[in-house]
């Protein structure tokens, strides 16, 4: 299996959001990347399988990982929010869902501060 590094192919010509960061990542490297950044977590959720399975593509652009982050944290927040609004005060999950969502929203300031970057870049590319 070849290195990350090794896997990828120069695109430093396009805008950072038309980016393929994985572009020539065989399906070894895709594993091994998805096993290294914790999306799959076999002692906890047991191995996953079909339509269920979660896998990197290839063929995924940096805006389009941009965009569905995005999506997936005000996801994640709305749960929370709702998981919160329907627990009695005194329940500790809705302590935790809270604390949780809260820490979400950062993450969505973060987010922000990253995709700013990443335009940042494509202004220079254009100009």
């Amino acid at each position: 299996m070849g290195s990350f590094q090794q896997a990828r192919i120069d695109e430093s010509d396009k805008p950072m959001r038309q980016r393929h960061p994985l572009a020539g990542c065989d399906q070894q490297t895709l594993i091994h990347l998805q096993h290294g950044w914790g999306m799959t977590e076999p002692q906890i959720f047991g191995p996953r399988i079909g339509s269920d399975a979660i896998c990197l593509r290839a063929d995924l652009t940096t805006g389009s990982a941009l965009a569905n982050l995005r999506a997936l944290l005000v996801s994640g927040a709305s749960m929370l929010a709702m998981l919160a609004d329907n627990s009695a005060e005194c329940d500790p999950a809705k302590h935790v869902a809270n604390a949780v969502k809260e820490s979400l929203r950062e993450g969505l300031g973060m987010l922000g501060v990253v995709e700013r970057a990443v335009d940042e870049d494509r202004k220079k590319a254009s100009a």
